[in-house]
């Protein structure tokens, strides 16, 4: 059934991703070059250590890309929920990237503070290296951002907080070399360490996010809340429950359990299902499927109804107890309505077995007797 919703499709989504990701490796391969020149030649630590960063996060572009690329993919046999997981373990990844990329940054620049050597004060054109950083980092933090955020994107908004990451980075470069210019040299090491904290900070919150989504972590409470909200707002709905939510990568998953009159037809509550799925994926961009079971009841207690029988046992018992009684070949349905623990039967009959409404109600009383003392029958109609 084809959404209504304004998501992207996952060729578009790709395509922006690819564009943007493509970009932002651009930028990095570039000021990788420009860093490692500007450290070496400049005398800076810490701008050696914003290069290696750069480097890492060029590692990462690539990754965004697979990642972009594979999570796009429609679903299939082997991956029936679609690839958005995909996305999910790259985003582990980079972050585990970051962490690694900010011990080794720290572990250097620990060592030059306590090595016997003399620190080298930086020359002024790392300044105009970290200045370009700045500016660049900046501006590709701002487009992936707004595209993660267009295409529901974790791991391109993740992205996005990476550059701005390296632009906070490149400004404690900034004043690090600036301190250094001034007479206090160690403040180029201690520049580098707290571009590694920065880092570290990044690769932990992405870590740990992504890690509970792979744990099937729920959508927020408020998202929750607005889903519960859409549901009870739709005719034929009397209550919900056993609502649950996940995310998979930029989408999420949800089912609920919906109770509805119970005398409804199968296909009538199976029209309110539909309509169900049809307006939580129209009016929330991350939902993109909805697995909706209609009850007639509130079946949280899994224990009721359990030793209740089905249609042929029932149905074998229901016409042997009337047989040979008036009417009883005549039984044209059973209908059966399942209650909690009891179970109500309505037979139906042609009109011509009854010339008025006395003949009726007492052809009716006569069925109904002996069935009413069967095991679990609470109502006869």
């Amino acid at each position: 059934m084809p959404a209504t919703s304004a998501q992207p499709e996952g060729g578009s989504r790709y395509q922006a991703g690819r564009r943007v990701t493509l970009i932002a490796a651009g930028i990095n391969l570039f000021l990788a070059v420009i860093k490692f020149a500007g450290g070496i030649f400049a005398h800076s630590q810490a701008l050696i250590a914003d290069a290696i960063d750069s480097t890492a996060d060029l590692f990462s572009d690539m990754a965004v890309l697979y990642g972009a690329r594979q999570g796009s993919r429609a679903p299939d046999s082997t991956h029936p929920y679609g690839h958005g997981r995909i996305e999910t373990l790259v985003s582990v990844f980079l972050g585990a990237v970051l962490l690694a990329t900010a011990a080794g940054i720290s572990l250097r620049a620990a060592q030059r503070l306590l090595s016997d050597e003399p620190l080298l004060a930086p020359e002024p054109a790392a300044l105009l290296v970290a200045v370009i950083a700045i500016g660049l980092k900046e501006w590709i933090y701002r487009y992936t951002l707004r595209v993660g955020r267009e295409t529901r994107s974790r791991m391109l908004e993740a992205n996005a907080w990476h550059q701005r990451t390296d632009s906070i980075s490149s400004l404690v470069v900034l004043l690090g070399v600036g301190g250094s210019l001034l007479g206090m040299p160690y403040l180029d090491p201690v520049a580098a360490i707290g571009v590694s904290v920065l880092i570290a900070r990044v690769g932990w919150e992405l870590l740990w996010q992504s890690v509970a989504e792979l744990s099937d972590v729920a959508l927020s409470r408020e998202r929750v809340a607005v889903i519960r909200k859409t549901i009870r707002g739709i005719e034929g709905v009397q209550d919900l429950h056993l609502l649950r939510t996940r995310q998979a990568g930029p989408d999420a998953l949800v089912d609920v359990h919906v109770q509805v009159n119970p005398l409804i037809s199968v296909s009538e509550g199976h029209r309110i299902a539909e309509h169900i799925r049809e307006s939580l994926i129209a009016d929330l961009d991350e939902v993109s499927d909805v697995l909706v079971h209609i009850d007639t009841e509130d079946d949280q207690s899994f224990e009721r109804g359990r030793t209740l029988p089905l249609r042929a046992d029932l149905e074998a018992q229901i016409r042997s107890t009337i047989a040979g009684l008036p009417g009883a070949d005549q039984v044209r349905q059973v209908m059966l309505h399942y209650d909690a623990d009891r179970i109500g039967v309505e037979l139906h009959l042609p009109l011509t077995l009854a010339p008025d409404a006395a003949a009726a109600s007492a052809l009716a009383e006569q069925l109904r007797g002996p069935l009413r003392r069967l095991p679990n029958v609470a109502d006869v109609a």
